[in-house]
């Protein structure tokens, strides 16, 4: 049975093709063609293009190697493009915490700022470290964390709802919400205006039940 695995044919014709498109391309620039006058010529008889063709040629020229006719990997190279030890170290102290890719991303970014690695980067290192998925311990420190600090990061968000949603209605209708970053809890009022004291009274109804709900305050 025929080994496809060590079969170079596909290699080898490459590199024939492209050693006869570059002695056609330095006949072509001697002006010792037959057929090209100008290297545009070449390129459209070929099927090519200047920037695809000198792309190879250029390479292939500075050692003459057949090595440097084939296809190179694209990209950087492997562990180039790794975070700096502190950064990871930063990430790691985040993860232990129990927060999750966006939320170390969301976190950093302000300390970090052009250094932040993105939340795919973020997940890149959990993954290398086995931190990619929460542990029991780090779940319960990530509860006690939401114990301690809810309803620190409390804000009020005041929306407009289309006017579709309400059925033989064309009147506009308003979404009050109170929302806890920490414990992701929220409570969300209608009002049919957003003035200042609507709002007030919305967002009072709603603190008042998230605390009696949730002992948040």
């Amino acid at each position: 049975m025929r080994r496809t695995t060590e079969d170079e044919t596909l290699k080898r014709n490459y590199i024939q093709k492209w050693r006869f498109l570059i002695r056609e391309y330095e006949l072509t620039k001697e002006k010792k063609h037959p057929h090209f006058k100008f290297v545009g010529d070449f390129y459209k008889h070929h099927n090519t293009n200047r920037q695809t063709f000198l792309k190879y040629y250029n390479r292939y020229k500075v050692e003459r190697l057949d090595s440097q006719l084939l296809p190179q990997k694209r990209g950087p190279k492997w562990k180039t493009r790794r975070p700096l030890p502190l950064i990871e170290q930063k990430v790691i102290e985040e993860r232990i915490k129990g927060n999750n890719r966006y939320e170390i991303h969301a976190i950093l970014k302000p300390k970090l700022k052009s250094h932040t690695p993105s939340p795919s980067g973020v997940y890149a290192i959990l993954r290398r470290e086995h931190l990619n998925r929460l542990k029991p311990k780090m779940k319960a420190n990530k509860r006690q964390i939401i114990k301690e600090r809810a309803g620190e990061l409390g804000h009020i968000d005041c929306h407009y709802l289309s006017k579709d949603l309400i059925v033989n209605s064309t009147k506009r209708y308003y979404l009050v919400c109170v929302i806890d970053d920490c414990s992701r809890l929220a409570w969300a009022e209608v009002v049919e205006d957003i003035k200042s004291l609507t709002v007030m009274f919305a967002a009072l109804k709603s603190i008042n039940l998230l605390h009696a709900e949730y002992r948040i305050q």
